[in-house]
Formats: structure tokens, sequence, C-alpha cells
């Protein structure tokens, strides 16, 4: 009985003439066994089913390949070359001149939600004793910018520019950092392309350095860190560098690194003001505290962002209980004991947080400027030794350290001394006659190197303008830029060799202190209003000689 359907071998009978023809010529031929001719047939049908098949395979595997490699091919975005080009005045400060796009990281920054409490504990109370490499750049800095490829647009001095009219308030201070302003002042205040450049292989270098949590270290992992770790103040001045580029947690081509590292701030707070990012040597930590504050502050002074206000208030509370019964600050708070005394060092940071309070519209008691005053009334030796580190009625042997005379006088600034003053005028003088900015070569040490003298030097001089500033701008504004590391994996860096406290502040303490520096042409505006630098006579000894007598 046949299968209904057939089968693709199976034979049917003959059913017209050509089929009787073929099996009459069929019946002349040997005759295979009937399995024999079945099995044969069938083999022959499955080879021609298989060779379609193969072909049909082939095609269509082809097909995919090519499919896939359009399919698949790259089509990611390189890197954005990093490109600084400042508005001119009266451009929108958050217009598109002012953005720079970087490469988002894998850790994007966090946002304290109302949900969570941003100051939960999650400090560690030990420093870290192992510099991990996977810890640090968690976010990726535009490439590195060459000198040649910064586009910095510079105002002339002897530009169309009108100097600005009066001294600013104190609210305005910090309003020189806006894109729309920084190439004006930078050029009304002798800056140039080569001190912008610098700033931005330097901010570079910085973030770089910043590890996952958004903290900084001062040991490492870069080379020559400082001996002891102080992660708070490495993130405090991190932090100042950048800000004082205009940089904030909305504007600026590092804004992911300032709120990375402003929510670590804001997490290390305890309720009593104090902030804690670890361990580090008392007499650190209130150095460290001083410049979170100014660093809270100021950030929220150029945002407005109400989530840093208690932040700022706490820190600003913890200051004014820190002032010690002389007006003074010292590395710890006030005991009722007789040792109760400030030193003209920490008394500096101290009150520049108070005045950067003031800035953000948050200022201290009056009373806490009236004992600083006074503090500096007392700390004060001579005309020809400037101000001592404490008070002290034994300071006949006491010599010129320039940092605490230039801290003084920042201080006497800020609390409002006139420009014409003899004990300003006479104070820069002295610093002038015998401090000069020497980086020095390892052929010809600098042994005198002091970058954080030269910080505070830097900002008195450019509050009072005029030929002081011209003398010290004509060595700032060369020898910082040329003596910045240009090549290799510390590209953007300075050095900490042979400086005064290079050895205990490190690579990342000499970079944020030259990169402020740097930055003085707009990081905070003259105190007391602008002298155009083309109304003061060009001065042809500037810079002191190279082997001054000592």
């Amino acid at each position: 009985m046949p299968v209904v359907g057939g089968l693709p071998w199976a034979s049917t009978a003959p059913t017209d003439a050509a089929s009787s023809q073929r099996g009459t010529e069929q019946q002349l031929l040997p005759r295979r066994p009937d399995s024999q001719s079945a099995g044969r047939d069938r083999f022959d049908q499955l080879l021609e089913q298989v060779k379609a098949a193969s072909a049909s395979l082939i095609v269509h595997t082809l097909l995919l390949v090519v499919f896939a490699v359009i399919v698949t091919r790259d089509t990611s975005t390189p890197l954005a070359p990093l490109e600084l080009a400042f508005s001119t005045p009266g451009d929108d400060p958050g217009g598109s001149q002012a953005e720079v796009v970087i490469d988002n990281t894998d850790e994007p920054a966090e946002v304290a939600t109302d949900e969570v409490d941003p100051r939960e504990n999650e400090n560690d109370p030990t420093p870290p004793t192992e510099t991990v490499a996977e810890d640090t750049a968690s976010e990726a800095p535009p490439e590195t910018v060459d000198a040649a490829e910064a586009d910095v647009a510079v105002a002339s001095a002897d530009g169309d520019a009108a100097p600005e009219a009066g001294a600013p308030t104190v609210e305005q201070l910090l309003s020189g950092r806006s894109p729309a302003r920084r190439a004006d002042l930078l050029g009304r205040h002798g800056g140039s392309a080569e001190t912008e450049t610098a700033v931005v292989r330097a901010l570079e270098w910085i973030v770089r350095q910043q590890r996952r949590d958004g903290s900084w270290s001062l040991t490492g992992p870069y080379k020559d860190g400082g001996r002891v770790e102080n992660a708070l103040a490495a993130t405090s001045m991190s932090l100042l560098a950048l800000q004082g580029a205009g940089n904030t947690t909305v504007e600026g081509p590092y804004r992911e690194a300032v709120s990375k590292a402003a929510r670590k701030l804001v997490l290390a707070q305890g309720d009593d003001g104090r902030f804690d990012l670890g361990q580090t040597l008392e007499q650190q930590s209130m150095y460290a505290q001083a410049q979170a504050t100014i660093a809270i502050c100021e950030l929220f002074a150029m945002t407005g962002d109400p989530s840093l206000e208690v932040t700022a208030r706490r820190a600003l509370e913890f200051a004014q209980r820190a002032q010690m019964p002389d007006g003074g600050w010292k590395y710890r708070l006030p005991t009722g004991m007789s040792n109760d005394v400030g030193d003209m060092s920490v008394t500096g940071w101290f009150m520049m947080a108070l005045k950067s309070g003031e800035m953000a519209g948050l200022p201290p008691a009056p009373a806490a400027y009236e004992q600083i005053g006074s503090f500096l009334d007392q700390v004060f030796v001579s005309a020809e030794q400037g101000y001592g580190y404490q008070i002290n009625n034994h300071n006949r042997g006491f010599k010129l350290r320039p940092a605490l005379t230039a801290e003084g006088l920042l201080c006497r600034q800020y609390l409002g001394i006139p420009r014409e003053a003899a004990e300003l005028t006479s104070g820069v003088d002295l610093l002038l006659d015998n401090v000069r900015i020497d980086f020095g070569s390892d052929d010809a040490p600098a042994w005198e190197k002091d970058l954080y003298a030269w910080y505070y030097i830097t900002q008195v001089c450019h509050h009072l303008g005029g030929t002081p500033w011209r003398k010290w701008n004509a060595q700032l504004r060369t020898r910082v830029p040329a003596a910045q590391v240009s090549t290799g994996s510390e590209k953007g860096s300075w050095d900490p060799a042979y400086d005064q406290w290079g050895d205990v502040g490190g690579r990342l303490y000499a970079t944020c202190l030259c990169t402020a520096m740097l930055e003085v042409y707009y990081r905070h505006l003259p105190i007391y209003g602008e002298i155009p630098l083309d109304a003061v006579p060009p001065v042809t000894a500037a810079v002191p000689d190279d082997n001054p007598p000592h």
C-alpha cells in the first residue's frame, strides 16, 4: 500500500508515453536489486538537498558578518581638548564660552538628598596607610593643553578698559572669578598668557590627583609627597585652587571635581562645626580647619547654594569659639589655661576664614575683628623686624620672618588699614627689600625658597597696587610659570624641593600655593580699588639682585 503523499524517493507508475519510453530504456540496463536502487536514490536526493542548504548557509553567514560590521563599528567620540576662552565683559557668565566639556567618569559626583543626612558618619578615623593608584583620578580631566594651544584672551593693560571706580564691597571681592571678567582683570593687573596657561596646566594636574571619594592626599600618589598625611588640608587647598579660577559645583570645566570634594567636606563636618577627614598632627589640624572653612564659604558665596549654608555657618561658629583670649588662634580650642595664646601663622588663615564668611553674607560678631586687631597690635615687633609669631615681650632678638609679616599686613588690609598708612607701606618695603622669588636649581639650590611667604606677599602687594605690585609682579609673572614642571607624569605641578615647608606639605601643597599666586589677578578684587598699571611709572629695577647681601 503506498504511503499517503509519497516520499521523495518513492517511484510511481508511468503515466504517459515519455514515461513509458524511459521505462523501456531502463529495462535495457542491468537492474539493481530493488533495495539497493531505493537506497541509491535516497542518497542522491539527500546530497542535492545538502548542497542547496550549504549554499544557503554560506550566503546567509556572509550577510550576517557584513551586517555585524556595519552595526558595531566604533562610534565613540574622542575626548574634546580643553579650550580655555574668556568672554569679554558683558557676556553671559554662564554662556557657551565658559563651558568646557569633559569626559564623564564611572562615578559621577553624588548629590546629597533630603532623605539622607549629608553628615552621616562615613569618615575613616585613621589616615590611609597605603596609596592605591586606582583611588586617584576619579574624574578624567581634559587633555593637556600646551602653551601654544591655550586659547587665553588677555586684555592689554594699555587697552581701552577704564579702571574700576572706588573700592569693592566685601560681597564683591570674589566677583572677578566669573568668566566674563577674568580676561579683563588678567590684563588690567599684569597677568599674561603664560601665567594663565600655567594655571590651566596646574588645575589639570590637581584634578588628576583627586581620589574616588572626592578628597586629596598630601602624601601621594604623585612624587615628592609630604611627610605627614592631612587629607583635610589637601582637599581644602585643592578646592581653593579650583575655585580661584571660577570652578564651582555648577560652572567651570572642573565642576564635577568641585562637587565631589564639596560633598566630602559636608559629610566630614560634625555638629560642632569641626571637619574630620582622618587623623593628622595636632599642629596641622587647625590650619586645615581654617582652609576648609574658607573653601566652603567661598563656594557658598559663589553659588548661593542653600545646602551649603548650614555647613558654612557651623564652620564659622567653630572658628569664633576657637579664637583665643588674646585675639589670635592656635592649634586647639581655648581651655581656660594660661597658655591660651594665639600665633600669627594660624591667625592669618582664620582671619581669611571669617572674611570669606562675610563675603558669603555671613559676617562674624564685630568683637572677633576687634580682638584680631588687638592681637596684631601686640604681636608687631618693629618696623625693621615686622610681625612676630606670638605676643612676647622678649622679641628684641627676633629676626624678620617674611611669612608672618605678610600675614600680619594682609590681616591689617582686611581690617581696613588705609592704603597710605606708614605701617603698611613700610612693611611692604621691608618685604620687597628682603624677599625675592627664586626657585633655584639643582646646581644652585635656593635655600630661602618660601612659597608660604610668597603666597601672602603676592596678596598684600596686589591689594596695595601701584609700584609695590609692579615690582613684585615682575618676578611673579615670569619666574613662577618658568618653574612649573613641563614634562612627564608631574607636568603642571611645582617641585617642593628646597622650600621652607616643602618636606612637610609636599608637591600638592607647593602646586596649590603656586596656582593661587598665579590666579591673584582675578582671585580677589583689590581691596582699595584699582590703580591702573599704565598710571604707575615703569619700574626699571623691578627684580632684586640675584645675590643680595644677607
